[in-house]
């Protein structure tokens, strides 16, 4: 049984771009780099359904600093009951 071939981002994006940019059928595109033609429709519509996402920066940012902020929490509770058990055993030693 052969092998699955991976692609990387950067060669299914070039492409998704060739075929968008009519610079190549998406059958001309799928003999190129021997391929099917359906990965190619379906990589062209994964492509347009997440081009939006490009320009969400500031949601991603806002999520980055959301868990960041969590974090913050959780290792400052860690810590300040990390110390405060470490007192207790301190004592009963």
């Amino acid at each position: 049984m052969k092998e699955k071939r991976k692609f990387s981002s950067e060669l299914k994006a070039q492409i998704v771009l060739s075929v968008i940019k009519n610079e190549l059928t998406a059958l001309e595109a799928a003999k190129k780099h021997e391929i099917a033609t359906s990965l190619v429709y379906k990589w062209r519509d994964e492509f347009l359904v997440k081009a939006s996402t490009v320009f969400d920066t500031n949601k991603a940012e806002a999520e980055k600093d959301k868990k960041v902020k969590h974090y913050e929490y959780v290792i400052t509770k860690l810590t300040t009951q990390n110390d405060f058990l470490e007192k207790v055993l301190a004592v009963t030693k």
